[in-house]
């Protein structure tokens, strides 16, 4: 019994470092498919930096985005090229919505698409052997 005790109390102590740890810095992976092609994009959150970094397998290269929400359930970003995407990661159910946004003539806005991915979280080295980074 008190062997339960002492490895319950150690865990007390340790699991406050565990969670630290873990929203310092996570690697993801997420999918969804397009016509019948899959499609697997790379993300790299940094919570203390406020940062989503995003592997562009095409140039490859690592894009930077600013996080515009963040707590315990949601990650919220945006990406502005010519449009505006809007990502949103529910970190309960790893499930990500992706929606690109357009504007028309009139100066409306306009869903263009809209997609949702399955998404897993990378150890740093499975991370690397998917990016080269």
């Amino acid at each position: 019994m008190i062997p339960h005790r002492i490895f319950f109390i150690i865990y007390l102590i340790l699991c406050p470092f565990e969670v630290y740890a873990s929203n310092h810095s996570q690697n993801l992976s997420c999918f969804h498919m397009e016509n019948e092609n899959r499609v697997d994009n790379y993300w790299r959150i940094d919570s203390s930096q406020k940062v989503v970094s995003y592997w562009n397998e095409s140039q490859n290269a690592i894009e930077n985005y600013k996080v515009t929400k963040l707590d315990n359930k949601t990650v919220a970003w945006n990406q502005m090229k010519t449009e505006l995407t809007v990502f949103v990661l529910d970190k309960y159910t790893m499930r990500q919505s992706g929606t690109i946004i357009s504007s028309t003539m009139e100066g409306k806005s306009e869903i263009k698409q809209r997609w949702f991915a399955d998404c897993v979280f990378l150890s740093n080295e499975e991370f690397r052997d998917k990016t080269g980074n």
